[in-house]
């Protein structure tokens, strides 16, 4: 992806990030520029990490099918060759119990983006899961949450060949286990009625959500699409094969723009002289100095003979004073 060249720059976390150019800079390409609130995902694929990719299934970042609007020029590319549907591609980002992500009633601002190139069956597109646990330290109590477009889709929505964005968070999602209050032991499938809206599990006190799972899994022979733009509570994963550069500096270290000051015309020699004869005034804008004798005209009475003032040994000057010893220049903090 192309380095960043802008005339300004915009902080963010500390860090700057190029804005849109503007005077005479080359104006720049949107997909090259950070996002605020983006996590950038890279071929390393972290912060995920593969959670279930059963050969020859593969998830791996690319450019084969391009990215969403927004989505830069990468996406996550998800393949589930073979016609026996048993090869799977599935990565985790898994949260903290402390973290916002955990938060089951905050995903319902949840969505993703997904392009499908071709498959057996042409409505099965990548899902979005959600890995929880409904009853904390006690065992027995792990689940995945299932959003698939199929369940939750028109079939305009499913088109191949084009890239969809899915509001996950306000459809419907089915569970792989029971749960108390929320998911009957018949009911463990999407296709049998399991698929019910994020409020309706937040009725089992104490889900908590232990990761975010894109999926695509067993049972989605021949299977080649693509996921990108994954909205979490806390921010969007964009994949990337390299990420927008962050131009290093900006803050209250950054050199200001100064405007340029025009030159004067120069004038020629002996013309006003500075604006006055002679240095403003003739011999030093008044006669004489200013005045006879140093400023100060010598009356011959009331004063004496020293011009009205005495005149100390020294000329009526204290003792010159030590210059004062150099002090160290403090540090310059953008140095």
């Amino acid at each position: 992806m192309a380095a960043l060249a802008a005339t300004g720059a915009l902080i963010v976390g500390g860090s700057a990030v190029a804005m849109v150019g503007s005077g005479n800079a080359d104006p720049l390409d949107l997909s090259d520029v950070p996002v605020i609130g983006t996590t950038y995902v890279e071929p390393d694929l972290a912060p995920f990490t593969t959670l279930d990719t059963r050969a020859p299934g593969t998830a791996e970042v690319s450019d084969a099918f391009g990215a969403p609007t927004g989505g830069g020029e990468a996406a996550l590319r998800l393949q589930t060759p073979g016609d026996e549907g048993k090869a799977k591609a599935s990565i985790i980002k898994r949260f903290a119990a402390t973290s916002p992500d955990s938060q089951l009633a905050a995903w319902t601002t949840s969505a993703y983006s997904a392009y499908q190139d071709s498959a057996d069956f042409p409505d099965q597109f990548p899902s979005l899961q959600l890995e929880v646990d409904f009853n904390g330290p006690a065992e027995g109590g792990f689940s995945t949450l299932t959003y698939e477009p199929v369940y939750n889709t028109t079939p305009a929505e499913r088109t191949p060949g084009e890239w969809h964005r899915y509001q996950a968070g306000t459809g419907r999602w089915c569970s792989t286990r029971e749960i108390p209050d929320v998911i009957p032991g018949d009911q463990t499938r999407c296709d049998n009625g399991g698929d019910k809206p994020l409020s309706a599990y937040l009725m089992s006190e104490g889900i908590v959500v232990t990761g975010v799972i894109i999926n695509q899994g067993s049972g989605n022979p021949d299977l080649d699409a693509a996921v990108d733009l994954v909205a979490t509570p806390t921010t969007t994963y964009d994949f990337e094969l390299t990420a927008p550069e962050v131009i290093p500096g900006g803050g209250e270290c950054e050199e200001p723009t100064l405007p340029d000051v025009p030159e004067l015309p120069e004038v020629p020699e002996g013309e006003h002289g500075g604006g006055h004869e002679d240095g403003g005034h003739e011999d030093g804008g008044h006669e004489d100095g200013g005045q006879d004798n140093g400023g100060h005209e010598q009356p011959d009475a009331g004063h004496e003979d020293d011009g009205g003032h005495e005149q100390p040994d020294n000329g009526g000057h204290e003792e010159p004073q030590p210059d004062p010893e150099p002090q160290p220049e403090p540090e310059d903090p953008c140095k």
